[in-house]
């Protein structure tokens, strides 16, 4: 009862308001009825009252009994509609109305008059209101949001007893043993820097010479296979756990709330700004799960080398865009799937060759596999951050496309600039395609709505 005055209320405001409803207590709060026959057939359309008089009935519940066909007469539905289309209530409250209104004059509206399509609502004021409304529903969802802020610091801290405290020092990236035949280096010494000085003497210049080398190719030559073989996997924990936050983050947060999104669309919400909400949202989680992760690791283990900015904030970067790939992997694979329950089997399949692709465990020492690996951002990401601290590829079994720095290389300043920044822009690619794919993916939920 509350709920039919409700609406009555609302009514009374302006608004039209429709109502399907077997319940006959309060039907005389509306100001029509609509009773349909079996077959969809209008059997009655006016006031409550003249329903009754109509059809010679005291309660409004008689009238769904005479409705319905019976054994004898089975064309009742049928028969009610012609009765009801031959009374004046039928001239009355249908086809005059009809007539009178915009249905009754369409026949008359120039052909020519472009018909508009809907407009959608204002993007910016959609936006707003969608992030302040994921906002509120994650701070709602209380397990699921404790879940995805723990990620983050569980991981960290498992990082933190792992790492050694040198990990990243310039002697355990790059570490060169004693060469008898460099004049002067010091035997007791792995410093690359003791190479290094030693070279710079007269009796190293002459070795030079004699060898027909540069310096920094002798170094380079010097360095131990293997080196920075505990940094690269610390890296690629942090990269790998980057593309997992992402993808985690994402893969169900548009599948699980798939019939709302549907039936806003018929109304005015933009794929856009929809997107952008969730994106905005999730994209501030993945920033502080990759800050967890920087600083936990730099605590135990400080980054002492980079190429272009400061160490710690060369990696935050990297680790940021990686993660915000994996963001946008999760969200294609939301749009994509029917139901959370496809969407979480779906993560496995897009983590495992992050593991393959990124460079580490398999050499991508073919153009094949370059392609390949190309498509998934934790080969960015490792290429990124090996640059960085300065890890070489060719001691590490990689391909000579893997790491780019300047620490003990042959490689210029500019050249390590240039390749650190076309890491971070491909990642950029990679988050603008998968981006467009989320879209797409979005729009086709209209067609198949």
């Amino acid at each position: 009862r509350k709920m039919m005055f409700l609406l009555r209320k609302l009514a009374d405001k302006g608004h039209t308001i429709v109502l399907v409803t077997h319940a006959t207590n309060n039907i005389n709060a509306c100001d029509y009825v609509c009773f349909l026959a079996q077959g969809g057939r209008l059997a009655f359309f006016g006031p409550p009252n003249d329903a009754k008089t109509f059809f010679d009935k005291t309660d409004f519940a008689e009238i769904y009994s005479a409705l319905e066909p019976t054994e004898q007469n089975k064309n009742i539905p049928v028969e009610a509609e012609q009765r009801f289309k031959a009374s004046p209530y039928y001239q009355q409250y249908v086809r005059t109305p009809l007539e009178q209104g915009p249905a009754g004059r369409a026949n008359v509206i120039d052909s020519t008059v472009e018909v508009k399509p809907p407009r959608r609502g204002n993007p910016m004021k959609q936006f707003r209101l969608l992030t302040m409304r994921y906002m509120e529903l994650l701070k709602n969802d209380t397990g699921n949001l404790l879940i995805l802020l723990l990620q983050a610091p569980i991981i960290a801290l498992i990082l933190f007893f792992l790492a050694a405290p040198l990990t990243f020092s310039p002697t355990s990236v790059a570490t060169c043993p004693p060469n008898p035949q460099v004049p002067q280096t010091t035997p007791s010494k792995v410093d690359c820097q003791n190479v290094v000085n030693a070279l710079n003497t007269p009796q190293g210049a002459q070795f030079l010479v004699q060898k027909g080398l540069t310096e920094p190719e002798e170094v380079e030559r010097s360095i131990a296979p293997g080196s920075g073989g505990d940094a690269q996997k610390i890296l690629f924990i942090m990269a790998f756990a980057a593309v997992m936050f992402g993808v985690i983050n994402g893969a169900r947060e548009i599948v699980k709330e798939e019939p709302i999104y549907r039936r806003e669309r018929t109304v005015n919400l933009g794929i856009i700004p929809y997107m952008f909400s969730k994106i905005t949202v999730l994209g501030v989680l993945c920033l502080l799960q990759s800050l967890v992760l920087v600083i936990f690791v730099n605590l135990r283990a400080p980054l002492h080398h980079s190429t272009l900015l400061p160490p710690v904030l060369e990696i935050y970067i990297s680790l940021f865009l990686t993660s915000i790939a994996g963001l946008m992997t999760g969200l294609a694979i939301s749009a994509l799937a029917p139901n959370t329950d496809r969407a979480t089997s779906f993560i496995p399949i897009i983590l495992i060759p992050q593991v393959i692709f990124s460079g580490i465990i398999f050499p991508l020492n073919n153009p094949v596999l370059q392609i390949l690996g190309a498509f998934f951002p934790s080969r960015w990401a490792m290429a990124a951050m090996g640059s960085t601290v300065g890890l070489h590829g060719d001691k590490l079994g990689g391909d000579d496309f893997s790491y780019q720095g300047t620490l003990f290389s042959t490689h210029t300043q500019a050249a390590a600039t240039f390749h650190l920044l076309l890491m971070w822009f491909a990642l950029l690619v990679t988050i603008v395609a998968l981006g467009a794919l989320t879209a797409y993916f979005l729009k086709r939920k209209d067609v198949r709505g």
